[in-house]
């Protein structure tokens, strides 16, 4: 089985800070629910985007993860 490398950014409320975390995850909700303690209604932190990490040739950053 194979895990990708995406990037998750964030937004602080009130100073606007951008947070880029990298998380490896199976697919792209994986890693976006996965910081859900972090990022909801009920946090100082709000979701900008999620997507995959590509590496020079624009291949998608994969590993692979024990069965």
């Amino acid at each position: 089985m194979k895990e990708q490398l995406f990037t998750v950014s964030i937004r602080h409320i009130k100073t606007s800070e951008e947070i880029k975390l990298e998380v490896w995850a199976k697919n792209v909700d994986e890693a976006t629910h996965g910081l859900r303690g972090v990022i909801n209604y009920n946090t100082q932190y709000r979701w900008i985007g999620s997507g995959p990490v590509h590496d020079d040739h624009g291949k998608v950053i994969t590993r692979e993860i024990p069965a």
